[in-house]
């Protein structure tokens, strides 16, 4: 080899050299490497800087690292590295360091290498800081279990612990004081001063339910300015005492920054075992009890009793007009666009109901409320599909394109003659599967997964697809996410919001967007309100978009036409 060409090889392997530290530098990863035979360890500045340690004074040794490592973790990581070492299989672990602030968690990966005798040579390996990312999914797992304004439990946390709580209050032969509360005319404070306004209130009574229980007692946010809860091992002659003195804690003069508001409240109360042994049933009464001591002139304490609730008519007579809404064909679909917020073009629309009674409008949440647990369920599901089907035949003649999502009853998604329904409805228009989409939303409804997914993958193979609604309001939604035959991911517009002026929402939206990147998913952005919030969503690569700094729902005549204006655009 000539002098020269050696020279040229020294420089590659200098610049070489010199790419690998700029890129490490750039990324944050820490490279290590341990002799085994020399008992040396060589940590790079990265390394350094990650553990928070001047090369100055500490050199790179085994007992360091340990040291820095968090006492619960240190065994964990200790075992993890010496088993590595001694199988052959990659090292990868993640633990916490201490920090100056409270402790950094590290992702660590280590590959080692033997000599011809079979004997560890050298360990290399990275190192990275990955507490942002890990702290933002801590964020969305706390957000999946507790209600992001109180810090409450929210819904489902409620329903799973008040199951826990009932096997328990049956081993030990106790009581469980179920309870819904409503706070009374809450939404004349959110009307005359204002949402922000009523939020203080809210924060205040949930501090007051968190002071006034015992640990093993519970309480939810569950709704807008309801909330549930249970009383765990009361007495029989203190249950009436328990439940007025949750009372007395809530009501009373709240004071918020700009007003002073006297709260009352209404609380329907139910009690296992006296009342029923099931979950479902049991909340079912509290709010059945509820409902009776608001309809009584609220701020009082209505108990449920079987013979007085066995007439239910309010709720019988709701059912009664939404069955005649659906035989006159009162109900309406709205479509809201759907773009890809790369360069703006159209990808179909979501559908969503509306009611516009003589009296008034009913929400659809109210809609699903009444006609829950019932064969309405499936009336008014196939009304919706057979609906955005008809619709589908005049957007083809107007040269518009699918998917339309829609929602459907979670009852819909177990039932076995779903697949059938979809099969005869897809025929009978002759439209293509793949035309509509059915988001999922109250996944913590689904009782048995397994059954659920035979279903859903029937469906799939008509090429209707599935997607999975305010993917990130739980971290359990992962598992859904895993489970069930998810083609698509909508992001809930209570991340998207806020995400160009709060660190936390970008962090969270980013956590989201790489978790469907990873498992090659597209995702919806819902909630879009602003130019600035669909360039920061494009920026970040999140593929589609909607809400109403988009366009608003319209009904179909309206979506026509503003489909038409951009295609003339």
């Amino acid at each position: 080899m000539t002098e020269n060409r050696s020279h040229q090889l020294s420089k590659e392997l200098i610049i070489s050299e010199r790419r690998r530290r700029e890129s490490q530098r750039l990324s944050g990863v820490g490279f290590w490497e341990l002799d085994h035979k020399a008992e040396s360890l060589y940590w790079s500045e990265e390394i350094y800087s990650i553990y928070e340690i001047d090369p100055q004074y500490n050199s790179a040794n085994y007992q360091l690292f340990l040291d820095l490592i968090y006492e619960e973790d240190k065994e964990l990581v200790d075992n993890s590295y010496r088993d590595s070492v001694a199988s052959g299989n990659e090292y990868n672990i993640r633990y916490r360091i201490k920090a100056a602030d409270s402790y950094k968690w590290i992702e660590a990966r280590g590959v080692t290498y033997y000599d011809t005798n079979g004997q560890a040579e050298r360990t290399i390996g990275t190192a990275e800081d990955i507490s942002e990312m890990v702290i933002a999914q801590q964020k969305i797992e706390h957000m999946a279990y507790h209600d992001d304004l109180t810090g409450l439990a929210n819904r489902k946390r409620f329903s799973d612990k008040l199951d826990s709580a009932l096997l328990l209050a049956n081993e030990q032969k106790t009581n469980l004081v179920v309870l819904f509360i409503d706070l009374d005319n809450f939404k004349l404070i959110n009307d005359r001063c204002g949402h922000d306004i009523g939020d203080e209130v809210l924060v205040s009574v949930a501090n007051n339910l968190k002071n006034c229980t015992k640990p093993s007692d519970l309480f939810a946010r569950i709704g807008g300015d309801e909330f549930a809860g249970f009383l765990f091992g009361v007495n029989d002659a203190d249950i009436d005492d328990a439940v007025i003195a949750v009372k007395q804690a809530i009501e009373g003069t709240c004071e918020t920054q700009m007003h002073s508001f006297n709260i009352s409240t209404s609380i329907g109360v139910t009690i296992y075992p006296r009342d029923d042994a099931d979950s479902d049933i049991l909340v079912r009464h509290a709010d059945q009890a509820l409902y009776e001591a608001k309809e009584q002139g609220k701020s009082r304490v209505r108990y449920f009793d079987t013979e007085r609730f066995q007439s239910n008519w309010s709720r019988r007579h709701l059912l009664k007009e939404i069955e005649i809404a659906l035989e006159s064909e009162q109900f309406e679909l709205f479509y809201q666009p759907r773009i890809r917020l790369s360069d703006g073009e159209l990808f179909g629309a979501e559908a969503l109901l509306r009611w516009f009674r003589p009296e008034g409008p009913v929400s659809p949440l109210e809609i699903v409320a009444a006609i829950k647990n019932t064969a309405l369920e499936w009336q008014l599901d196939k009304w919706v599909i057979n609906t955005v089907l008809s619709h589908s035949k005049i957007f083809q003649a107007k040269g518009l394109q699918g998917p339309f999502s829609l929602n459907v009853n979670t009852s819909s998604l177990e039932n076995t003659q779903f697949p059938d329904l979809l099969k005869s409805l897809l025929s009978k228009w002759d439209v293509d599967g793949e035309y509509i989409e059915i988001e999922i939303l109250e996944m913590e409804s689904i009782n048995n997964f397994d059954a659920t997914r035979k279903i859903l993958s029937r469906c799939e193979a008509l090429g209707v697809k599935f997607s999975l609604d305010d993917f990130g309001t739980g971290y359990s939604s992962l598992t859904y996410f895993h489970a069930l035959p998810i083609s698509k991911l909508k992001i809930d517009q209570s991340f998207i919001k806020n995400i160009n002026s709060d660190r936390e929402s970008l962090l969270l939206v980013k956590s989201i967007l790489a978790i469907a990147n990873t498992n090659d998913k597209p995702v919806v952005a819902e909630g879009i309100e602003t130019d600035a919030i669909a360039r920061t969503l494009a920026e970040l690569n999140c593929e589609f978009g909607q809400g109403y700094g988009i366009a608003k729902p319209m009904p179909i005549e309206q979506y026509i036409n503003w489909t038409q204006e951009r295609l003339v655009k």
